[in-house]
């Protein structure tokens, strides 16, 4: 788990709901850093991705850059885009083509507003640039993959060169992704390669003598039986510097922070429907096979969109799951269940489901939850124009600050909002 943030002090019940996401986490909080970090409605503070927020974790948080603030009348244009989007006849079904057409075709340029596939934390090259390829590595049998001359090991040895390595996906603070194609059958696959630090933490899980990363053992455990929501990890190796992860892969897939924001921002209740039933089966099944995902989120959720399948990805800020509290959170800020901002303890399953309430929020709104929805959907009184009662009663009974007050994870999606 990430390194403890500093504890606010506890409110009276009244100051908590209006306080939830408007003090910052740093031992020095101030009132003009927290603004910049949260996203309000577009009417009333400059909208942010939730791609700008770090997570929490052991590492200390680097300076901010100073500019590149988020054009206010830049995303007015894509409010009215989607406005004029919904008076014509066009439906649904045109817009999935157009992104799967734009997907397939995407331009060098393009690439780079990729989101990361592994944490998305601040950029830092693990492999110092290796090469990166706009197309698969054709490699026949005796030859060795690019990223082999990066690792001390002999290339019959190294997992990486079993595989076709093409262009970076996506890179974090702990981890860079790769498309990959395995030699021995043309498989599609990406190549996730991990660089190993001090806190790199080891557990041991049944059926398994020896203790491996966490990240790798708690993918496993979330594989046992049934997988569809989850992605599958079809091989890994535990090197000196790194371990590799080798997952699945889809050829028309983006995340779905991707996918709502080329939807204008905001989706509408058919996909959002779709979205959170998958993420809320995937975390159920990871709960009931002993592992706590520990960072739900948009960019966590890669969609298909041929089949319009959704799979939950990167157990990285996961832990297993335990009765008892946590005391470090080692997610995404914006997903912080409030009983830790005020306690400084959290539980695992009501953890889960604040975030999966933060999460049908974000995609339905185009916003991230302030103040005054926060005091609104405690008191059950939220609602929003153009969502069905049963949407909103739904985001009420997930956002609540107390804990004890949310709905049951595995109550979910027997709500009759599905």
């Amino acid at each position: 788990m990430g390194h403890r943030s500093s504890r606010v002090q506890p409110f009276s019940d009244s100051e908590q709901v209006h306080d939830l996401h408007h003090r910052d986490l740093g031992s020095n909080p101030s009132s003009s850093t927290a603004e910049k970090h949260l996203p309000h409605r577009p009417d009333e503070k400059k909208p942010e991705r939730e791609t700008d927020q770090l997570p929490i974790s052991r590492l200390k948080r680097r300076k901010k850059k100073k500019g590149g603030d988020f054009n206010f009348f830049k995303s007015l244009s894509f409010r009215w885009k989607k406005e004029s989007t919904k008076n014509k006849s066009s439906d649904q079904g045109e817009m999935m083509k157009d992104l799967e057409t734009e997907t397939s075709r995407r331009s060098t340029d393009d690439q780079k507003s990729l989101q990361s596939i592994s944490r998305s934390v601040e950029v830092i090259d693990l492999l110092e640039e290796p090469p990166v390829h706009d197309a698969p590595v054709r490699l026949t049998a005796g030859e060795t993959s690019p990223l082999c001359n990066q690792v001390n090991m002999r290339p019959e040895d190294d997992i990486c060169c079993r595989y076709a390595i093409g262009r970076k996906l996506g890179q974090g603070g702990f981890g860079s992704v790769y498309e990959g194609t395995r030699l021995a059958d043309g498989q599609k696959v990406a190549v996730k390669l991990v660089r190993k630090t001090e806190n790199t933490e080891y557990i041991s899980i049944p059926d398994l003598p020896e203790p491996l990363p966490k990240e790798v053992a708690l993918t496993i455990l979330a594989n046992k039986g049934p997988a569809m929501d989850i992605i599958r990890l079809l091989d890994w190796q535990d090197q000196q510097d790194f371990y590799v992860m080798v997952l699945e892969r889809f050829s028309h897939c983006m995340d779905v922070s991707d996918f709502v924001q080329r939807s204008g921002g905001s989706i509408d209740e058919k996909f959002a429907r779709l979205i959170m039933w998958t993420a809320t089966l995937a975390a159920d099944a990871c709960c009931r096979r002993g592992v706590y995902h520990g960072d739900i989120k948009l960019e966590n959720l890669l969609i298909d969109l041929k089949k319009l399948d959704v799979k939950l990805i990167d157990f990285g800020c996961g832990d297993l799951l335990s009765e008892s509290a946590y005391t470090s959170y080692s997610g995404t800020d914006l997903y912080c269940p409030p009983e830790y901002r005020t306690k400084g303890e959290f539980h695992g399953k009501p953890a889960t489901v604040w975030s999966l309430g933060i999460l049908l929020f974000r995609m339905l709104c185009g916003y991230f939850p302030d103040s005054f929805d926060f005091y609104r959907t405690n008191m059950n009184t939220w609602y929003k124009p153009g969502l069905t009662e049963e949407c909103c009663e739904l985001i009420c009974s997930l956002l609540q600050q107390k804990p004890e007050r949310r709905l049951d994870l595995d109550r979910i999606v027997h709500h009759k909002w599905f």
